[in-house]
């Protein structure tokens, strides 16, 4: 019945982050989730609640639509309703933190939607709100939710089955709304990295790395380096010319770190899938001063 072919309960990692329920409502595992009514509360909402409303999002927009107009009950804030359709934007913590910023920007004027994404291979690392001309499409991008302005859209009606056509058997597919660029107020909240998508990747990861020591292992990995390689997607980042760590990071989220000191003594090292950390460890003077297994990502 669902996108994967599983029932919702027991899924992890990748399918976990990107399964999508037809039926919440109804479903016995999602029954209880809700959709996000705040879009202010984006910056603060824990991770497990994030990645929660991903499951759940495809079918309240498709509800959304269906609701005769004006939209009734239907959860807003200021008017708007907020869609979360892929687990990365957990990681884009600095679009997170703009969100509300830039909805406060957009109430002098009329909008219909705002994506919300990433960029790579910009040259720059920022966070942007634009305005999206026709065929204007970002050529690196992906877009990771959406904010619909229920009550402040002027094209409502019109609106409708363009959203419609973005909601597929595999997610939510933005092309309909590109190509609508000429018709609706489009807009897109983009946080941009410099290089490419490997490398966007990595430079997002690195909080996580921080986090997993932190919370596991009580420790404060050697994130700092004046220097770095980057190989695919592999990073080896320097410190003072010596080699102080090194990570590689998959296109599903799973990390290989490892890190060493001023000697060249290893400080740490882990293996993390989408899910948990497969396992870690702490040195302390050439020794094993922490280990860990299959525990689940903080």
């Amino acid at each position: 019945i669902f996108q994967f072919g599983y029932t919702c309960s027991g899924l992890e990692g990748y399918v976990k982050r990107r399964n999508r329920c037809k039926k919440p409502s109804e479903c016995s595992f999602h029954k209880k989730s809700k959709l996000m009514s705040s879009f202010r509360r984006l910056p603060s909402c824990s991770e497990t609640e994030l990645y929660g409303q991903v499951p759940i999002s495809l079918s309240y927009l498709k509800d959304f639509l269906d609701l005769p107009s004006p939209v009734g009950n239907f959860p807003l804030e200021e008017g708007i309703a907020t869609f979360i359709t892929d687990g990365e934007l957990v990681q884009l913590e600095s679009l997170r933190q703009e969100m509300a910023t830039f909805v406060d920007r957009m109430k002098s004027q009329t909008w219909d939607v705002m994506l919300l994404g990433m960029e790579w291979s910009t040259g720059s690392n920022e966070v942007v709100l634009f305005n999206v001309p026709p065929g204007g499409r970002p050529k690196n991008a992906s877009v990771v939710g959406l904010m619909v302005n229920a009550e402040g859209s002027r094209n409502l009606q019109a609106l409708r089955p363009v959203l419609h056509s973005c909601i597929t058997s595999t997610g939510f597919d933005p092309s309909s709304l590109f190509n609508a660029a000429d018709r609706i107020s489009l807009w897109f909240g983009a946080q941009k990295f410099a290089g490419t998508l490997d490398e966007a990747r990595i430079w997002k990861s690195m909080p996580v790395v921080h986090k997993v020591f932190a919370d596991i292992a009580g420790h404060h990995p050697p994130l700092h380096f004046d220097d770095h390689e980057l190989h695919g997607n592999l990073m080896k980042g320097k410190l003072n010319g010596r080699m102080a760590f090194e990570m590689v990071v998959e296109a599903n989220g799973g990390i290989m770190f490892r890190a060493w000191n001023e000697d060249s003594s290893p400080n740490c090292e882990m293996k993390t899938n989408p899910s948990k950390v497969e396992w870690m460890k702490v040195f302390f003077n050439h020794q094993v001063a922490f280990e860990a297994q299959n525990r689940p990502l903080p």
